[in-house]
């Protein structure tokens, strides 16, 4: 009987030596750097002195006075409300147009995808070369419609949203093809019974296609605030957060105060605080979703 008990407990032991490999792994490049950052939020120190002293709250408070943070935050914001919801929106109206089409939709999934995968550093480079006020090809196209385009990189009122456009034409094409695929896995049968009962093609889509969909949408939104949250790259090479910060984002003003101005207390209060906005949006899209998102 001992011996079974010993047998057992063995057994049971067994799949938690399996997971310790992950959950190091998960220790050393997760849960040790965020209560890394999180200690250094509260300290003071250049990257370069071994000493660190300890701030308290002064890093928090000293960012609550900068204008260039509130500045960041608010671009940040901005950013989401330009990007996020015309992806989604563009996402799904290119996959209602795409399964109404008798051939052709792998070609057309090919290029929507392309931008997704082709690297952001080209991708930014190609803009910019694409926004130059005199030779680029946005403004050749804009003076063939007769209208005198910004420049569009120096212009403190075009700036972010010339960052947003390539945001939203490289992401449009992952939500496209989210909602194809959603799309295809919904019962066809429910459409014909709603014909029957004589619902048009509107009424089928509110009734139907967009609270099947809904899943596929709280998944894009929580994704969509996390990317645009994360939005670094376009910012650096097309921008670099000016002219006078006026496309400066919080992750990019994080780059700026660790490595440009080696405040690496005040860089960690910034992840702090970015990670708690992006926490708190997710879990109340969480919770509103219970009743708006419907799994079957």
């Amino acid at each position: 009987m001992k011996l079974f008990i010993g047998y057992r407990r063995k057994m049971l032991l067994l799949p938690f030596l399996f997971l310790v490999p992950a959950l190091l792994l998960y220790a050393v490049f997760f849960v040790y750097p965020f209560l890394f950052t999180f200690l250094l939020s509260f300290q003071q120190w250049d990257m370069i002195s071994p000493d660190r002293t300890f701030a308290g709250l002064s890093n928090y408070a000293e960012l609550l006075r900068d204008e260039v943070f509130w500045m960041s935050l608010r671009n940040t914001f901005l950013y989401l409300l330009m990007t996020m919801p015309v992806s989604i929106g563009l996402g799904l109206g290119l996959a209602l147009l795409m399964e109404s089409l008798s051939r052709g939709r792998a070609a057309y999934r090919f290029l929507f995808y392309l931008p997704v995968v082709s690297p952001i550093a080209v991708v930014a480079i190609l803009w910019s070369l694409m926004y130059d006020h005199r030779r680029g090809v946005v403004n050749m196209l804009l003076t063939f419609f007769g209208i005198d385009g910004p420049n569009w990189l120096s212009d403190a009122t075009a700036s972010l949203w010339a960052v947003a456009i390539v945001g939203i034409w490289r992401s449009f094409g992952y939500e496209t093809l989210l909602y194809v695929s959603g799309l295809k896995s919904i019962d066809k049968g429910l459409y014909e019974a709603a014909s029957i009962d004589g619902a048009g093609r509107l009424s089928r889509l509110v009734h139907i296609t967009l609270p099947l969909l809904s899943p596929i949408t709280l998944f894009m939104v929580i994704m969509g605030v996390i990317s645009s949250f994360q939005n670094f790259t376009l910012i650096k090479i097309m921008t670099g957060g000016g002219p006078n910060n006026s496309s400066n984002v919080l992750v990019h003003q994080l780059y700026q105060e660790a490595f440009q101005f080696f405040s690496i207390g005040k860089a960690a209060a910034i992840s702090v605080i970015l990670f708690a906005i992006v926490l708190l949006i997710s879990s109340a899209q969480l919770r509103l979703s219970r009743s708006a998102v419907h799994y079957s």
